[in-house]
């Protein structure tokens, strides 16, 4: 008699294994790929620049010695423009900072503001004491606040 097969529980260490390279092989496919159209994309962007080299009357000599000539200002040109372009990203990180100091700023003279006024108003009308206390508490609460933040 034969015996019959028993169904497989859980994850072997051999298909583990298989599917790790099964997954190296369809990530080097893919860089693989990724890499091809690159080059083609360079290969077109060097064909372009060569025909319109060519359409101004220049040879395929003077054109690979003109192109020659210029790639080391086009990389010195990216490479000014990342510069620029970091510098950039970081102005606008500043310019977002200072906006957040102005609007706690504007928010800590708010409370100023109005707490003067309550003072104010007790002064003229003597027994606003609940309003008094109120802008007692937001006052030291905006204050406790801005001192932690600072510290």
């Amino acid at each position: 008699m034969t015996e019959a097969v028993q169904p497989i529980e859980g994850i072997t260490p051999t298909m583990l294994w298989n599917f790790v390279l099964v997954l190296l092989g369809i990530c080097a496919v893919v860089i693989l790929i990724y890499k091809v159209i690159e080059i083609m994309r360079k290969e077109h962007e060097r064909r372009n620049q060569r025909t319109r080299l060519e359409d101004h009357g220049l040879t395929d000599e003077i054109a690979d010695k003109v192109l020659e000539k210029l790639e080391p200002r086009f990389k010195d040109i990216e490479s000014k423009l990342d510069k620029d372009k970091t510098r950039l990203d970081n102005h606008e990180s500043a310019i977002r900072s200072v906006n957040s100091a102005i609007d706690t700023i504007k928010e800590g003279m708010e409370v100023t503001c109005n707490a003067l006024a309550e003072v104010l108003d007790h002064e003229l009308h003597n027994g606003n004491t609940e309003q008094m206390q109120a802008a007692s508490a937001e006052l030291r609460k905006y204050s406790n606040g801005l001192i932690k933040r600072v510290n």
